[in-house]
């Protein structure tokens, strides 16, 4: 089980006469567990598979995850090799599915890059893993019992006989490009596995045949030898994606299977068939019109649609006789920026396979309408596929595009936090990126908390000129009593909106564009830039950190007053935190919280998708920073991962939401399997005295609070009238300038905690 440590406060008060405050270290340790059924909506719509994370660019394959004789779902991300599982609950319809997270954290899945495929290789009913490796492919062979899911390595790199055009041979991998999807089925009807995929220099489909059958009397090896380096008598144009028919070979090896003969036939300069590097094709074979042979579907990596060839040949005697390049050209055309992929399953249980396509990008594709899913309308042999939505299962999870960062923040001062979530970007036909922010407002209750989405586009921001990747962080640093946006964007600059509420909602209007230093000069802090507003010197005034590309820490402190902030530059490696390593970029994303202890620690989301956390911090800023872990829970949600730490559940243990870069978020609470409050001893009590009072009220705390610590005061509406450092062990709150009332009275540090009440009476 993992485990985990959180820092816990909880306020208990009595009325009229005092008030008692006691401060609960969590000195046990509870368990983070992921949720997925905190309830999220839109318009009365509920997002059944809100916290599964996203997707951008993904492969579809089925297996049976928790072995009860139904095909599970399981998508393979491009964004950071990361994996979505959807359980079949056997019902009809597309519907029909509920999330797990019990299986992509687990070994072979864990381990997979570039794509994935599920093929039963070996006839036993069960679905193999067929994994890029190398110049090649891995094939990882299911030994699942009816007790337990399990996988061994068959083969790290899968070999062949490669066959020259004099008809000698070597013994190599077969080749398959990491950005390629290879063809893998049944091609010439034999009962075994067959490879087809783009020949490694060229526009050529070669044909690996499977010679288990003949070889073994099996269907249980893979046993491939080149049968033909132009299968199906076509060539792909080397600079765009059209197909010349009946083209020459000029390598073919001799007596080629599905050939018409085993004569090379030279190439003419120029021509279609000149010899170029391969750069990306996916390759899907099926029989598109129940002939009995296999046709094919070409995505390429520079063009938006799937081309259709039809087999007019036989199974002996493969020959592509029709070329439809707006497939499917009786129905909606598929139409993606780049480098579509098809996969041939049957996702809606009806016995008839469907099929799906998804960008086999890894950039600069549609990132949030990218799951496009054709319904099976014919039969299963000669099928119809009639388009249904370009958003399969994307629409019922929160999805924002490329990246999605978590910020808490009240919004509308109700006392349940929101969550602001930015993203890097919904990428555009037009080729460009859109960013924005959205907002998800607290429907639930402190104890059951339920979102609603309320906007993507928070204030208009997508229109306010700081272009993608923008990242928010908010701070009263003018001393009004509300709380300020500070956005930090792609280009290292921050930029100020004041905070002008109507009510107790927050209304922003951009203040200070660049943000200067203490010597006038725009704050500039590379690229990605992601800020945090705390107390880190313990001074009473907000300073901020920020991460960035570069995967370091940068810290300002502020040298001004709570009304007019001086930003002084201290240092760009605080803590020397770093979240970079020799293979990828930083991209810090820092979020300091409180430990079991009272004192801070830092938990960063990285480029990587690992979260970093680091303690050490108290009483040694200029110092080095011990780094507990670079991989927080064993979590991998994909690249670029962004956390959020509040007790969103009330049991006085924070919570935990986590971004990431295929666009959505995950939820793990903390209350699914301790209640760590009831066994916590308190340390001591804060009287309040008087209560009801005349405008002055006593705070006492017989031990120093968290470093950074503040009290906040707030009236019926949710609006502060005062905030203060809760520095020491006394406090004086003057509330004489304010009108009798009922006020609520909060700690907050780096988190918050639950309010106490006070009753204004003169």
């Amino acid at each position: 089980m993992i485990r985990k440590n959180m820092y816990c406060s909880t306020f208990r008060y009595l009325l009229p006469l005092g008030l008692l405050v006691a401060m609960v270290p969590c000195s046990a340790q509870s368990d983070l567990e992921f949720d997925g059924n905190i309830p999220v909506q839109q318009g009365g719509t509920p997002y059944v598979l809100a916290w599964a994370g996203g997707m951008n660019y993904t492969q579809v394959g089925q297996v049976d995850l928790n072995l009860d004789g139904l095909k599970d779902l399981f998508f393979f991300d491009r964004t950071g090799n990361a994996i979505t599982t959807l359980l079949n609950t056997g019902g009809s319809g597309t519907n029909a599915y509920m999330l797990t997270r019990d299986f992509e954290n687990t070994a072979p899945f864990s381990e997979l890059h570039d794509w994935a495929l599920f093929r039963d290789y070996d006839c036993d009913g069960k679905d193999d893993i067929f994994s890029y490796s190398q110049a090649g492919f891995s094939v990882y062979r299911n030994t699942s019992t009816p007790q337990e899911l399990s996988f061994e390595l068959l083969k790290f790199r899968v070999e062949c006989d490669y066959v020259f055009t004099d008809g000698t041979s070597q013994r190599t991998n077969l080749y398959v490009s990491s950005e390629d999807i290879p063809g893998l089925a049944d091609v010439d009807g034999d009962g075994d596995l067959d490879v087809l995929t783009f020949s490694q220099l060229g526009s050529y489909v070669q044909y690996y045949k499977n010679m288990s059958l003949e070889n073994h009397g099996t269907c249980d090896s893979l046993d491939f030898v080149l049968r033909n380096a132009c299968w199906g008598r076509f060539s792909e144009n080397a600079s765009t994606n059209a197909v010349a028919l009946n083209a020459p070979c000029p390598f073919q090896v001799p007596d080629p299977e599905f050939g018409e003969d085993g004569r090379p036939v030279a190439a003419e300069p120029g021509s279609e068939s000149d010899e170029r590097a391969h750069a990306g094709s996916s390759v899907t074979p099926l029989d598109l019109n129940g002939d009995g042979v296999m046709d094919l579907l070409l995505g390429d990596i520079s063009f938006p649609n799937l081309v259709a060839l039809t087999n007019g040949g036989t199974v002996d005697d493969s020959f592509m006789t029709a070329v439809d390049d707006a497939f499917p050209e009786y129905d909606l055309t598929v139409d993606m920026p780049i480098f579509p992929a098809a996969f041939h399953l049957d996702v809606d249980n009806d016995g008839k396979r469907d099929l799906i396509v998804s960008p086999n990008s890894r950039s600069l594709a549609r990132n949030f309408e990218s799951v496009w899913y054709y319904q099976n309308v014919g039969t299963d042999a000669a099928p119809d596929f009639e388009y249904q939505e370009a958003d399969l299962f994307q629409s019922r999870m929160l999805d924002f595009g490329e990246g999605a960062y978590p910020v808490p923040f009240d919004h509308n001062g109700d006392g349940l936090m929101d969550l602001i979530v930015a993203n890097d970007g919904y990428f555009e036909p037009t080729g460009d990126y859109r960013g924005q922010l959205a907002l998800l407002e607290n429907i639930g209750t402190p104890s059951e908390p339920s979102f609603q989405v309320v906007t993507e586009d928070y204030m208009d921001l997508s229109t306010s000129g700081i272009g993608v990747a923008m990242y928010p962080a908010f701070g009263d640093i003018d001393g009004d009593g509300d709380l300020d946006l500070f956005i930090g964007d792609l280009q290292g600059k921050i930029h100020h909106f004041r905070n002008d509420p109507i009510g107790s909602t927050a209304q922003f209007s951009l203040f200070q564009p660049n943000i200067t230093d203490a010597d006038g000069a725009v704050i500039d802090l590379g690229r990605h830039v992601t800020p945090q507003f705390t107390d880190l010197d313990g001074d009473g005034l907000l300073d901020f950190i920020a991460g960035e590309q570069n995967g370091n820490l940068n810290y300002y402190r502020n040298t001004g007053t709570q009304a007019a902030p001086i930003w002084t530059f201290v240092t760009d490696s605080l803590g020397r935190v770093r979240t970079n390593d020799a293979f990828t970029l930083g991209h810090s994303v820092p979020f300091l919280f409180v430990n079991d202890e009272g004192v801070r620690e830092l938990m960063v989301g990285s480029e990587s998708g690992r979260i970093w956390r680091y303690s050490g911090i108290e009483g040694d800023l200029g110092g080095t920073w011990t780094l507990e872990t670079s991989a927080f829970m064993g979590l991998d949600e994909g690249f670029r991962t962004g956390v959020c730490l509040f007790d969103f559940t009330a049991d006085g243990e924070l919570d935990m939401v986590v971004g990431n870069y295929r666009g959505g978020l995950s939820f793990w609470r903390s209350d699914l399997t301790s209640g760590i409050g009831t066994s916590a001893k308190p340390v001591g009590n804060v009287s309040v005295w008087p209560n009801p009072t005349t405008g002055t009220i006593e705070l006492t705390v017989p031990d120093p609070l968290p470093v950074g610590t503040q009290w906040v005061v707030r009236n019926a509406l949710g609006q502060q009238v005062l905030r203060m450092p809760a520095n020491g062990t006394r406090f004086t709150l003057d509330l004489g300038g304010s009108p009798d009332g009922l006020y609520t009275i909060q700690a907050e540090g780096m988190r918050i905690t639950s309010p106490v009440r006070v009753i204004l009476s003169r």
